[in-house]
């Protein structure tokens, strides 16, 4: 390796380091720190240092074919150092400011979301639902009507044959009556007789 590129490493090796270091800041202020044993911020945990590894080591390929020294590791614990001494301060009130005003912005854009395309839709539903009731309710009215004009000649014969030719059925039943109440009487004079 040659100078140039060895000093090209490890200038990024220090950068990488301060990147880390920011890195580790962000991550610890949106997940928040680890107070008890969590699966899930382990797992994040893992995820999260196999990504900076892979990030340097992709840097690392870049600058020098992926040679690994240890003066290298010792310039990323540099710049993370550097980064803790000098920079922390400054990008964590950067940090954040920035996330105070990503949270507003979403929030902002959520509500204006929610006003101009979520209440119209919901409306709009409401709206087609009412008249899709309406249209029901006018579809049913007109079918019932017809069934009731198809049907109704057939009802008014019906009553027109019940009428003119229902009157000697009607003495009949009124005879049936009377015989079923007649043996309905003697059954109930049996029963009084035998106790």
């Amino acid at each position: 390796m040659s100078l140039d590129v060895q000093i090209a490493s490890l200038l990024a090796s220090v950068v990488m380091g301060v990147s880390v270091g920011a890195s580790l800041d962000t991550y610890e202020r949106i997940l928040g720190k680890r107070k008890s044993f969590n699966w899930i911020k382990i797992v994040n945990d893992v995820l999260f240092w196999i990504v900076q590894a892979l990030l340097y080591f992709g840097v690392l390929l870049y600058m020098n074919h992926g040679e690994v020294r240890l003066y290298l590791l010792i310039a990323v614990f540099l710049g993370y150092s550097v980064y803790r001494a000098l920079f922390e301060t400054s990008y964590k009130k950067l940090l954040n400011t920035f996330l105070h005003i990503s949270y507003h912005v979403s929030y902002f854009l959520v509500r204006i979301t929610y006003i101009f395309l979520v209440n119209p839709t919901k409306e709009l539903l409401k709206l087609l639902f009412r008249l899709g009731m309406i249209l029901v309710m006018i579809c049913w009215k007109v079918i019932s009507s017809l069934i009731f004009w198809i049907f109704r000649p057939i009802l008014l014969l019906i009553t027109y044959v019940d009428k003119k030719i229902g009157q000697p059925f009607m003495k009949q039943r009124e005879m049936f009556m009377k015989f079923l109440k007649g043996l309905y009487q003697r059954i109930k004079m049996d029963r009084k007789h035998k106790k």
